[in-house]
């Protein structure tokens, strides 16, 4: 193993003992992905029960199991509500505050004079940290998989389970990204921890991750789909629910990959601005 690659899976380590020393805080993260699934639940049973009207552009109306609203079956629905808040809370941040942190309080430096990477060391760590959430998770969505089969007839194919994870990968990457050229604004704001909030209910929105996109209508549906924000949430989630087919699969992945191509240069290009503005203030 070269030294370059024992830094990073030094980092990566790091990342991952992080996430299992404070365990109750662990656990009752997971948790939180429950409420959501089940107000959700509530709301989209409320809305397919027999003799439930909608007007709604993209909804069809109909009664009972022949009920269709924005594209999707009572049990594509649910479906989508349990595999989406999973993604959500799998690809969900954080290290943009120790990178804000870093930034404000100088503690940048320390970083500068090692020989390693700022943006490969925050990667590695965020990877790290998200591979003991990772395995839960995956566990958590196995069995509620397996209840919504028992219950409504969803179900999952190999190739499903397959395409997922290669689109729940380009996901960690894209969101790292987003949040990425995000938190260098701190080299300009003095406190932005209100924006990475604002920032991330937009992405959530924006992401299908409350309401598929069809909800908003055909015309923002396209729009938004063209952005690399729904290839953090619905992107993968439509995969695993059996909504893209092969070809769809191939052209997602080439555009979210051309997303985290740019990003990737967009974060660069802003890293070498501020960093320039870091060393000349003398923080």
């Amino acid at each position: 193993m070269t030294d370059a690659a024992g830094k990073y899976l030094g980092s990566f380590s790091l990342g991952l003992r992080a996430a299992l020393e404070y365990r109750a805080n662990f656990f009752f993260s997971l948790l939180g992905a429950v409420a959501p699934v089940i107000i959700q639940t509530a709301l989209w049973t409320c809305l397919y029960a027999p003799g439930a009207q909608m007007n709604a552009s993209g909804a069809v109306a109909g009664s009972g199991d022949s009920l269709r609203l924005f594209g999707f079956s009572y049990a594509q629905m649910l479906g989508y509500v349990v595999v989406a808040n999973i993604v959500s809370r799998l690809v969900r941040t954080g290290f943009e505050y120790d990178l804000n942190d870093d930034i404000r309080s100088g503690g940048l430096d320390r970083y500068l004079a090692k020989p390693i990477d700022y943006f490969g060391f925050r990667m590695a760590q965020f990877a790290g940290s998200k591979a003991a959430e990772t395995v839960f998770m995956g566990a958590a969505l196995a069995l509620a998989i397996v209840v919504l089969s028992a219950a409504t007839g969803f179900s999952v194919g190999i190739a499903a389970i397959l395409g997922f994870a290669a689109a729940l990968v380009l996901a960690f990457v894209l969101n790292f990204l987003v949040f990425w050229c995000v938190g260098l604004l701190g080299f300009w704001l003095t406190e932005i921890g209100f924006l990475f909030e604002a920032v991330r209910i937009v992405i959530i929105t924006a992401s299908g991750g409350i309401f598929p996109l069809s909800v908003f209508g055909s015309g923002p549906e396209a729009v938004l789909e063209k952005l690399p924000f729904r290839f953090t949430i619905q992107f993968p989630t439509d995969v695993l629910c059996g909504r893209v087919d092969g070809a769809q699969l191939a052209s997602g992945l080439a555009l979210g990959a051309a997303w985290s191509l740019g990003l990737f240069a967009l974060g660069r290009a802003v890293w070498a601005v501020g960093i320039r503005r870091f060393v000349a203030v003398g923080s």
